[in-house]
C-alpha cells in the first residue's frame, strides 16, 4: 500500500514539474532581449597600482587571487545610447561597492559591515543611474572583504530599473527555476512523509529526500541571488546560502546509508558517529558565526572538507555491504552512486570555477542542484507564477506609489510627497538644505493671457528646476505658484552655483515664452535653526524668499 502511495505521489510531482516548467518558461524567457545592453568592454581597471586599459570585465581575472582588503577601481564611460530610468546590474561576491558617476555618489555597499567586522554580504546590485547620465564617466570601486572573495568579475549590463532584477533572473532561468521547483517539491515530499507517519507507512526515507530537495532548492535560490525576490537583507541572503549548504550534508549521509536493519555494530556505530559528528560541527559553526567570532562563509570551507570526509566514510561502508551482497545493498549503492558522482562533479566544478569563468548559467551554479533534480525530477511553475505575479503587484503598487506623490501638472512631486519627506528627515541626524521659491506674476499672467498661458509659465518653471536640481535633491511644488528644492546631497555652495544656473535659464525661457519667467527664493539649512525640525527650516527658507520678492519690488 505504501509503495503504492509513493508510485502515485511521484507521478502527480513529476506530471506538475512538467506543466509548470512549461508555463515558466512561457511567461518569463525571452522578455529581457530588448532592455538589456551588456557592458563589460572598455573598462580601466586600478589594481595594486597597476592600471589594465580597455578591459572587457568577462574575461578579466585577479592576478594572483584577491586579497581580503584590497581595492579595484573600474571606470568607464556609459553609453550615449543609453535611455534614462536605466540601471547598472553588477552581481558581486563578498566585497563592498561604492559607485558614483562624474564625481557625484550614486550608491553604497557593505562599508559598514567591513568597518564593524560583520560578513559583507552577496548581491545582485541594481544601481539606478541618474537622467541624463549619457556619455558621463561612471566609476565603481570594489573593495574585498574576505581573501578570495573572486578571482574574476561576472560583468555589467545595462537595464530598465524596473525589470533589473527580472531580467537577471531570466538570464539564469534554468538554476532559479529548478530552485524554486526543488523548494516546493521538498515541501510536497514532506507533507507526504507526514502522512505516511500518521498512517504508519515507512517514512524516514522520503522525509530526507523531501529535506534534501528543500536544503538544496534553499541553497541554490541564495547562491543565484534569486533570494533577492524575497529579501533585500544581503548579509542575511549570504549567511541562508552558507547555512543551507553546510547542513545539506545531513540528508546526504542518511539517504546514502540507508536504514540499519542489516549493518553490523561497527557499521551502525561508525555511521552514526559521523552523522551526529557534523551536527555538532553545525551547531559549532552557527554559534561562532551569530557570536560573530567567524564568518560562516571562511568556516564553510573547513566544512567542505569534513563533510565530503563523512560521505567518504559512508561511501566505504555502503561499498562493503554492495561486495558482500547484502540484503537491499545494490539498490542503497546505486543511489549512492547517483550522490557520490554528482559530489565529485560539483567538487570538480568548485574548482574550475575559481579558474574559469563559466559564460553558461547551468556551469556557473551548482551541480547538486541537477543531481537532485535527476533523482526524481521535480519543478513547480504555479509556485514559481504567484512569485513573478507578487514582483509585478510590488511594482504596480510602487508605481501607484509613485503616482499618488506626483503633481498632475507639473510632473513634480507634490506636497504628499513633501510631507513623508519632511517627517523622514526630522527623524534622522543628515544635514539638509531647502531653497523656497515663489514663481513672479502668475496672478497677472493668469488675468491678462488666461489660465492656459499661466499654466505653460508653472510648467516651465518645473522644467527649469528639475534640470538644474533634480540630480541632488527632491524638486517639489506644495501647490499654487510655490516650489520647493529639499536637499541632503548638496552641500550650500553647490546649491548656490545651481541657482545662478537657474538664474541664466529663466532669461531664455522668458524669451522663447514672450512673458518674464522668474521666481523669487529663499536658502536656508538645518545647520542654521536651533530646533533643527523641517517646519523651522522652511520657515526660514520662506522668509528669506518673502525678503527678495520685497527687494525685487
Amino acid at each position: 500500500m505504501s509503495k503504492r502511495l509513493l508510485k502515485v505521489c511521484y507521478i502527480l510531482v513529476l506530471l506538475l514539474v512538467v506543466l509548470m516548467t512549461l508555463g515558466f518558461f512561457t511567461l518569463i524567457k525571452g522578455t529581457s532581449r530588448y532592455r538589456v545592453t551588456r557592458f563589460n568592454r572598455g573598462w580601466n581597471v586600478v589594481l595594486r597600482g597597476e592600471t589594465y586599459y580597455d578591459v572587457d570585465l568577462e574575461n578579466f581575472r585577479i592576478p594572483g587571487g584577491i586579497k581580503k582588503g584590497e581595492f579595484i577601481f573600474l571606470s568607464n564611460f556609459l553609453p550615449f545610447s543609453m535611455n534614462d530610468g536605466s540601471a547598472v546590474v553588477f552581481p558581486l561576491t563578498l566585497s563592498t561597492i561604492s559607485v558614483d558617476v562624474k564625481g557625484s555618489a550614486i550608491y553604497g555597499y557593505g562599508s559598514g559591515e567591513y568597518a564593524e567586522g560583520s560578513m559583507v554580504g552577496n548581491a545582485v546590485h541594481i544601481i539606478r543611474v541618474p537622467d541624463g547620465s549619457q556619455g558621463r564617466q561612471i566609476s565603481i570601486v570594489i573593495r574585498a572583504a574576505e581573501n578570495n572573495a573572486f578571482s574574476y568579475l561576472t560583468g555589467v549590463v545595462l537595464d530598465d530599473t524596473n525589470w533589473g532584477f527580472i531580467d537577471y533572473l531570466n538570464d539564469n532561468i534554468y538554476p532559479v527555476s529548478l530552485s524554486l521547483s526543488l523548494v516546493t517539491a521538498g515541501l510536497i515530499i514532506l507533507v507526504i512523509s507526514f502522512i505516511l507517519a500518521v498512517m504508519d507507512y515507512e517514512w524516514e526515507r522520503i522525509n530526507q529526500i523531501g529535506m534534501l530537495f528543500f536544503i538544496v532548492g534553499c541553497w541554490n535560490l541564495c547562491e543565484t541571488n534569486a533570494v533577492q525576490l524575497f529579501s533585500l537583507n544581503f548579509k542575511y541572503n549570504t549567511y541562508c546560502r552558507y547555512f543551507f549548504g553546510i547542513i545539506s550534508i545531513l540528508p546526504i549521509l542518511r539517504i546514502i546509508s540507508g536504514g540499519h536493519s542489516d549493518k553490523t555494530k561497527g557499521e551502525v556505530i561508525a555511521q552514526k558517529a559521523v552523522f551526529y559528528l557534523n551536527q555538532f560541527i553545525i551547531f559549532a559553526v552557527v554559534a561562532l558565526t551569530l557570536l560573530n567570532k567567524i564568518h560562516i562563509c571562511v568556516a564553510s570551507k573547513f566544512f567542505q572538507i569534513t563533510g565530503l570526509t563523512s560521505i567518504i566514510i559512508v561511501a566505504v561502508i555502503e561499498w562493503r555491504r554492495h561486495k558482500d551482497k547484502r540484503n537491499g545493498a545494490n539498490a542503497r549503492f546505486r543511489e549512492f552512486l547517483v550522490c557520490f558522482f554528482f559530489i565529485i562533479m560539483e567538487i570538480v566544478r568548485y574548482i574550475l570555477n575559481d579558474q574559469i569563468n563559466f559564460r553558461f548559467s547551468v556551469l556557473r551554479h551548482s551541480f547538486l542542484l541537477y543531481g537532485s533534480v535527476f533523482l526524481v525530477m521535480m519543478m513547480m511553475a504555479s509556485y514559481i507564477y504567484e512569485l513573478y505575479d507578487a514582483y509585478l503587484k510590488r511594482a504596480e503598487e510602487k508605481t501607484l506609489k509613485k503616482l499618488a506623490y506626483t503633481d498632475g501638472l507639473t510632473g513634480l512631486l507634490n506636497r504628499a510627497f513633501c510631507k513623508d519627506k519632511m517627517e523622514e528627515l526630522d527623524k534622522s541626524d543628515r544635514d539638509y538644505h531647502m531653497i523656497s521659491f515663489d514663481v513672479d506674476g502668475l496672478k497677472k499672467i493668469n488675468d491678462s493671457r488666461g489660465h492656459s498661458e499661466g499654466d505653460r509659465l508653472l510648467i516651465t518653471f518645473a522644467d527649469l528646476l528639475s534640470r538644474c536640481f533634480s540630480d541632488v535633491a527632491d524638486v517639489i511644488r506644495p501647490g499654487g505658484d510655490e516650489f520647493l528644492v529639499i536637499s541632503d546631497e548638496a552641500g550650500r555652495q553647490e546649491l548656490i552655483r545651481r541657482l545662478q544656473w537657474l538664474k541664466s535659464m529663466e532669461k531664455g525661457a522668458g524669451r522663447s515664452l514672450e512673458f518674464p519667467v522668474h521666481a523669487a527664493y529663499g536658502l536656508a539649512g538645518r545647520d542654521e535653526v536651533q530646533g533643527h525640525t523641517t517646519e523651522e527650516v522652511y520657515y526660514l527658507a520662506d522668509q528669506r524668499m518673502y525678503q527678495m520678492k520685497s527687494r525685487n519690488r
